[in-house]
């Protein structure tokens, strides 16, 4: 088995940057709160909303990657001419 090291080594930089970044939008706020910072406000959710979207966004994100059956579960009806002409 192969290690790409040096592409490990930009994934956990990568990895880093955005738990950075998530740390300085999301914040714990008094009271049982969570505090989400956006460019022009911030939104203040009972943390119970919050690890529910949090829940949420997971299921999704697994859901995505789970390859869907195929819609068409019905034989295929051979063409029957239909005699015009």
């Amino acid at each position: 088995m192969d290690i790409d090291l040096e592409r490990a080594r930009r994934a956990l930089t990568q990895l880093g940057t955005a738990l950075e970044e998530a740390r300085g939008v999301m914040r714990f706020g008094p009271e049982g709160t969570v505090r989400i910072k956006t460019d022009d406000r911030v939104i203040n959710l009972p943390v119970s909303w919050a690890v529910a979207g949090a829940v949420a966004f997971l299921v999704a994100a697994i859901l995505s990657t789970v390859p869907t059956p195929s819609i068409r579960r019905r034989r295929d009806r051979e063409e029957e001419p239909l005699g015009i002409g």
